[in-house]
């Protein structure tokens, strides 16, 4: 993928209702990544690097075995264009999944650094990022309550309490 196929993803998926200026500031903040079919590319718990734009390829994000067999629980498979690391860049925490490659990928990487370094100059675009991370996020949130709606239809009562709870807990024990 050239530069300028690059920027116009990058552009379409990130930058949504940033100008021009904001937009080429956001870009010269980006470093490419490319991975291999099969590369994990973060680890869940691990630091993050930062956010990763998915620019072509496939990804999977998937939980990390914990049982005896210890296989791992793919959560999605996601083509390009879409963003992975969103939560941790927001938080600050760790990676909360881990993301690998199912096909040969290239991803244009926002440092945490550099994305911090934005947001000390005030940067009108970091912020611009922010509202467009949070509108992923939402959707996100939207399509997951979508699901739980119908595995809550279909499956044992003694699942759907449990779910029940966790989603009251969810809800009643934010903090901010």
């Amino acid at each position: 993928m050239t530069q300028s196929e690059a920027s116009k993803v990058i552009r379409g998926v990130l930058c949504r209702g940033l100008s021009y200026e904001q937009t080429e500031q956001i870009l010269k903040a980006m470093v490419p990544v490319k991975a291999e079919t099969g590369l994990v590319v973060f680890k869940e718990g691990e630091r993050p690097q930062g956010l990763m734009v998915l620019l072509e390829g496939t990804a999977e994000v998937f939980k990390e075995g914990r049982g005896k067999k210890g296989s791992d629980q793919v959560l999605a498979t996601i083509p390009a264009p879409t963003v992975l690391g969103e939560i941790s860049l927001l938080t600050e925490g760790p990676h909360t999944a881990s993301v690998r490659a199912k096909t040969a990928c290239e991803f244009s990487l926002l440092t945490t650094t550099q994305f911090h370094r934005l947001l000390r100059e005030e940067s009108l675009a970091a912020y611009k990022v922010i509202a467009t991370l949070a509108e992923v996020l939402a959707r996100r949130l939207q399509r997951m309550d979508e699901k739980f709606v119908e595995v809550s239809r279909r499956s044992p009562s003694a699942h759907v309490e449990e779910l029940t709870a966790f989603k009251q807990k969810l809800f009643t024990e934010w903090s901010f």
